[in-house]
Order: structure tokens, then C-alpha cells, then sequence
């Protein structure tokens, strides 16, 4: 089963692992509305510690896991952390802080206001049907997520659907 990734328009990203894109925007509307992308990851790894109060805390992303996620959904990001002042940066939160020149931290700091900003205009997929479009209205959600329930409802009545005996079919 594929992992996906889900950039979200405000920034953040989730990870979910489903059949297909569909089951994935199905999985995800519980995390928000809609993502601004979604891809298959080609990979997906990622380590957690165990803290002492019983929690766990994300500690990395496997090797090849980390760089994807910026390529693919981050680009303006990546190519700042291109430039030669960011060798050592890790993409992981650490314990203490990196530092960096003012130089460097400026253009890392626009680099994620850019990131921030670049999908915050996104608009919501509509449903495809009549009735996924009138339950969008009223209850939101994005339209692979309506069509899902729709498809799955109609499904489920014409399973159940016993004609008459005496009823021709169409």
C-alpha cells in the first residue's frame, strides 16, 4: 500500500498511507478540508523517540524520505537550502536551534513566508455530482472527499434494491 503526501496550504504536510489518491483525500479530509497537493512518495520513512513522560517525538526522516518531501513540496524552500551556508542544516527540529549569519537567516526566513504564501490561494475541488455539490455546500469538504461518500451510499442502496417481480429492467 503507497504512502502519500499531503501538503497542506498553510505550510504543514501529513502523510498517510492508502490504496490510491482517492482513499488517501478520503483518509486526510479528517486533518483538514482539502490538501493543496498530494503525491505518492516513492519513500517513506521516519524515526520517533520515545520520551520519558510516554510521548513520542519525531527524531528524523530516512535518507532518501526527508528530500523528497522538500523537492516535491517545498521547492522554493529547497532551492534556498541550496546555497552553501545551509551544508550543515537539517530539515528535522533539534534540540537547540541552528544558527545562522543574518544573511542566511533572512533568506531561510523568506524562503519559508514564501512557502507559507505560494498555496494559501488554493480553492477547494467541487463535488462531480448534483448531490455531492449540494452536501459540499452545506458541510464542506473537498469533492474527492463528497464524491466518495456519494459513490458509496448509492452503492450501498443499489445493493440493497429488491425489484419486483414483474419489474422489467431499462
Amino acid at each position: 500500500m503507497p504512502a502519500f503526501c499531503a501538503r497542506w496550504p498553510d505550510g504543514s504536510f501529513s502523510i498517510v498511507d492508502a490504496d490510491d489518491e482517492t482513499d488517501a483525500r478520503i483518509q486526510l479530509d479528517e486533518f483538514g478540508d482539502e490538501p493543496a497537493e498530494l503525491w505518492p512518495m516513492q519513500s517513506c520513512m521516519l524515526a520517533f523517540d520515545l520520551a520519558d513522560d510516554g510521548t513520542f517525538r519525531f527524531k528524523q526522516f530516512g535518507e532518501q524520505t526527508g528530500p523528497e518531501i522538500l523537492e516535491k513540496g517545498y521547492p522554493v524552500l529547497d532551492k534556498a537550502l541550496q546555497d552553501d551556508a545551509f551544508v550543515e542544516h537539517t530539515i528535522e527540529a533539534q534540540t537547540e536551534p541552528q544558527e545562522y549569519a543574518s544573511a542566511a537567516t533572512k533568506i531561510l526566513r523568506k524562503a519559508v513566508e514564501a512557502e507559507r504564501e505560494r498555496l494559501k490561494a488554493l480553492r477547494r475541488s467541487a463535488a462531480t455530482t448534483e448531490h455531492g455539490k449540494a452536501i459540499q455546500r452545506e458541510l464542506g469538504g473537498s469533492g474527492a472527499y463528497v464524491d466518495a461518500i456519494v459513490e458509496q451510499v448509492a452503492s450501498e442502496t443499489l445493493r440493497r434494491y429488491k425489484p419486483a417481480k414483474k419489474t422489467k429492467p431499462n
